[in-house]
């Protein structure tokens, strides 16, 4: 009935002694704090505290602490994985050097290997070529002794026919 009555407030002024000022008598203090109630409820705090610490956090906080453990591990593999990448790379490079040291060095004795042998060729071109010459300039001046040989036979037998022309004319 109290809040019926309250409820059916205008907006007049309250009477000093009317049913408004009765209710708000009943009514407690706000201003003033009720210590029983501020017992119950900080220890109603305490207890949802602790019961949220045991429930809650201590779970959540294992979880956290496992995954830190994991990330921590995980950093640990990677930073150990990326050192023995690492020195697989300089592994690879050495060896790799290496390798193109040897193709350098195998490619050069082919090189010389091929220099050698086109001389060698060449100087057994030189060779059968001045052989060649030889032979060559040989039967030219064979053929050119037997050309004069055969020249001089042809002019001796030449001038004799002229000078018997000749004597035969005369």
């Amino acid at each position: 009935m109290a809040l019926l009555q309250l409820a059916n407030l205008t907006l007049r002024s309250p009477e000093a002694s009317g049913p408004i000022q009765h209710i708000l008598a009943q009514m407690p203090d706000p201003m003033r704090p009720d210590p029983v109630a501020l017992v119950f409820t900080i220890g109603l705090l305490c207890v949802f505290y602790l019961y949220l610490r045991l429930v809650l956090f201590a779970p959540l906080t294992r979880v956290m602490a496992d995954r830190d453990r994991d990330m921590q591990a995980g950093d640990a593999a990677k930073a150990h994985a990326a050192a023995e990448l690492d020195a697989r790379q300089k592994d690879y490079q050495a060896r790799l050097r290496e390798l193109r040291a040897q193709a350098f060095a195998r490619r050069k004795a082919l090189a010389e290997a091929a220099n050698r042998e086109k001389l060698a060729l060449l100087e057994e071109a030189r060779t059968r070529s001045t052989a060649q010459r030889q032979a060559a300039l040989a039967a030219l001046q064979a053929q050119q002794a037997a050309a004069r040989q055969d020249l001089l036979t042809q002019v001796d037998a030449l001038a004799e026919s002229m000078a018997q022309t000749l004597l035969k004319q005369a």
